[in-house]
């Protein structure tokens, strides 16, 4: 009977450890997704890969962390979105609700685009475990970082992520 619980965790470890190894990880390339922006305007990632670096911001609006990531994320998108790199927010839909979204942008002054994952699907393509979940992708579409934090981005960091 002793050795059941092990054999169960053993069995629950192998059984969700391909899923881990599936989220989008540092040197995998970012997984394409299409939408309609909070502001209206449509998206398409795929537009971005191969042109520009992108750092995917996940998010909800009930999460305290996320909020004060804003300031950080907004101060690099002011830093480098003039040299090239692309900025989108992604609400994660999950126990939040698109009003809760656009009230959160107006407070915190995020100023790249945001979308609302209603149904989750983006979400899930990225295997998000929390928020917030921070993705850089170098212009080739690589995945550079993931963190629950903005990274420390420096000039050098930057030029890594543009080249060819």
């Amino acid at each position: 009977m002793t050795h059941l619980p092990r054999t169960l965790l053993l069995f629950l470890a192998l059984l969700f450890l391909p899923c881990a190894r599936s989220a989008a990880q540092p040197g995998q390339t970012l997984i394409p997704f299409k939408g309609t922006g909070l502001d209206g305007q449509p998206y398409d990632l795929q537009q971005s890969i191969g042109k520009q670096p992108v750092m995917l911001i996940f998010w909800a609006s009930w999460c305290p962390t996320c909020r004060t990531e804003v300031p950080r994320v907004n101060k690099l998108a002011e830093k480098y979105r003039p040299q090239g790199m692309e900025f989108v927010a992604i609400n994660v839909g999950f126990n939040d609700s698109l009003e809760r979204a656009q009230a959160f942008v107006r407070s915190t002054g995020m100023t790249y685009p945001v979308y609302f994952d209603g149904s989750s699907t983006i979400t899930e393509s990225y295997r998000i475990q929390g928020v917030p979940t921070i993705i850089i992708a170098d212009k080739q579409g690589v995945i550079r970082y993931r963190q629950f934090t903005a990274p420390d981005l420096t000039e050098a960091g930057f030029t890594e992520l543009m080249v060819e």
